[in-house]
């Protein structure tokens, strides 16, 4: 699976120049709801090979990314906290994790799984029918 497969995923493509990983990305908000679409944004960006004058990485090309997904069949996450910090982020087609009893739906091989990988805060998956990407060109505001 590829973020190309996506709708707006290309365009994800196109700004950040390269496929993200999303290490040390932090999620901004969750909004989960049992019919509808749902959501996922967090603030993304590109580490660069500069160091700023107080050495830190320097990064480029910050967004609010916003995953959306349709027809949610399945997750499962743990440790929201007031910071939720990922170590990255696996886009693939969903795998087997055990868990189709708790499927809302039938299972079908374009199945798509969002894997939030641990680092500190929120981390686990998100297994959907559909998922479509949306970014803004930003920092996310403070609050």
């Amino acid at each position: 699976m590829n973020y190309s497969d996506l709708t707006g995923g290309g365009e994800l493509l196109t700004w950040f120049g390269e496929v993200p990983t999303f290490h040390d990305a932090e999620i901004i908000s969750l909004s989960l709801n049992r019919s509808g679409t749902s959501e996922l944004r967090i603030h993304g960006w590109v580490m660069t090979d500069d160091i700023d004058p107080d050495g830190y990485i320097v990064l480029d090309k910050h967004a609010v990314v916003t995953f959306t997904f349709t027809d949610i069949m399945d997750l499962q996450l743990d440790g929201f906290s007031r910071q939720n910090v990922i170590g990255g982020l696996v886009l693939q087609r969903a795998t087997d994790r055990g868990r189709a009893s708790y499927y809302a739906l039938p299972e079908e091989e374009g199945d798509i799984e969002i894997e939030l990988l641990p680092s500190c805060g929120l981390d686990g998956f998100i297994r959907a029918k559909r998922v479509a990407i949306s970014f803004t060109p930003r920092r996310p505001e403070k609050g």
